[in-house]
């Protein structure tokens, strides 16, 4: 059985859960609502995420055309990276943060109208981390899970409950995911990453490393 089945067995066996089943906070109410609530205010991404290719869509990078290949990602995206280890905690908070927001998801078995935000902190919390615990070399091919060790990632669509609202439960396997980051956080495993230090194009410059 492969990673994928296995986690889809996980999440068949046990009901969904609400937020009220996470665990305690890393960062205060107001820096959350400072900093997380407005990703919920963003009306495009411009970036959606797919199950076909690779896992290379993601709101730090949105899709450009050929005259912007380049586009910037949103503002809340941008405060984020800025915070650069301070945006850690407030990432894996939201981890289990079931709002929807604007961003989209074109699966193969499921198809979201609206990504939650949690989705899109793992997106960036994954892309703006390193560690060897939650890093997968080996595995790094094509798939919404590649480069990520399992215990650490969970899918779009492992929300349930969405339509007709704007707010998903949680399945257990999103409260796994979240308490594995919160750890290594704990156990100060985890180290800040800018995305932008490896891409050396004007657009850019401004979000990279002081110095870089």
């Amino acid at each position: 059985m492969n990673r994928r089945a296995s986690s889809i067995l996980l999440l068949l066996t046990f009901p969904p859960l609400t937020a009220s089943a996470t665990q305690p906070r890393l960062a205060t109410a107001a820096a959350y609502h400072r900093y997380i609530d407005p990703l919920l205010t963003v009306k495009d991404f411009k970036t959606f995420y797919t199950e076909d290719g690779a896992a290379d869509n993601t709101v730090l990078f949105p899709l450009g055309d050929a005259d912007h290949p380049y586009p910037l990602p949103a503002d809340p995206v941008i405060t984020l990276v800025r915070l650069r280890e301070r945006s850690i905690p407030l990432l894996i908070d939201c981890l289990s943060d079931g709002r929807t927001t604007n961003a989209r998801f074109d699966g193969a078995m499921t198809q979201l109208p609206n990504v939650p935000v949690g989705y899109v902190c793992l997106d960036i919390l994954f892309r703006t981390t390193k560690d060897p615990s939650v890093d997968d070399p080996v595995n790094c091919g094509d798939g919404l899970d590649a480069c990520i060790h399992t215990g650490f990632y969970f899918r779009p669509d492992d929300y349930t409950r969405c339509w007709g609202g704007d707010t998903c439960l949680l399945r257990p396997w999103i409260n796994v995911v979240q308490r594995n980051w919160r750890a290594q956080y704990l156990a100060h495993r985890l180290r800040f990453h800018n995305p932008y230090d490896g891409f050396p194009v004007d657009e850019y410059k401004d979000l990279r490393t002081s110095g870089k």
